[in-house]
């Protein structure tokens, strides 16, 4: 990733009032529109549908499809991700770690394992929305599906599915693995216009 970035011209900004002045140098990704230069983007074979398996890395991925680890940043790239910690999906074990410490004040009683707490079918203080059974895209909260249950003489629950913290979180980073890649045929091109980028 640093490889990428280290390309990218620095940018001065400064920040000013009546007590202080601080001058900060900051990397410049605005640019990178300049890096699909002779490129069109709405060629079907610039990017190439790709699932992330479990445990798979974007080093990985570039060093098997670009045979060139250090394209890692073609990944990045085309996905948009800034931060690889928090945009790339995790693996189950880094998953549950991370649930339980994001979770970890909200699983109650205190010190109930957030794992278990957020996947625990008979709480609703777990429930993120609930989604229609006939249409998924339909989604309430769970203050306006009690209500709906006491006012609401046609409401039927058994029409809804309660959505926990833990599925959503789940869903969250398993759509995380429907990634893009930069065809090969064009990454060449994509390189040599980060040299003509760097080169003014």
């Amino acid at each position: 990733m640093s490889r990428y970035f280290r390309y990218y011209p620095k940018t001065q900004y400064q920040f000013a009032n009546s007590s202080f002045s601080i001058e900060k140098s900051a990397t410049n990704i605005s640019l990178k529109t300049v890096l699909l230069k002779g490129l069109s983007q709405d060629d079907p074979y610039l990017y190439l549908k790709y699932t992330v398996k479990e445990g798979e890395r974007a080093e990985d991925i570039a060093d098997f499809y670009y045979n060139d680890v250090g394209l890692v940043w073609l990944i990045y790239f085309a996905n948009d991700i800034i931060d690889p910690y928090t945009q790339w999906p995790k693996t189950y074990d880094q998953f549950t770690a991370y649930f339980r410490k994001k979770y970890a004040s909200q699983a109650q009683p205190a010190g109930t394992d957030a794992v278990f707490w957020g996947q625990n079918t008979l709480r609703t203080d777990n429930i993120v929305h609930w989604k229609n059974n006939n249409d998924e895209t339909i989604l309430i909260s769970p203050s306006s599906y009690t209500r709906a249950q006491t006012f609401n003489g046609d409401f039927v629950a058994g029409d809804w599915t309660a959505v926990r913290y833990f599925d959503y979180e789940m869903a969250e980073n398993e759509e995380m693995r429907n990634i893009f890649l930069i065809n090969d045929g064009y990454a060449r091109t994509m390189v040599e216009n980060l040299r003509s980028l760097l080169n003014g």
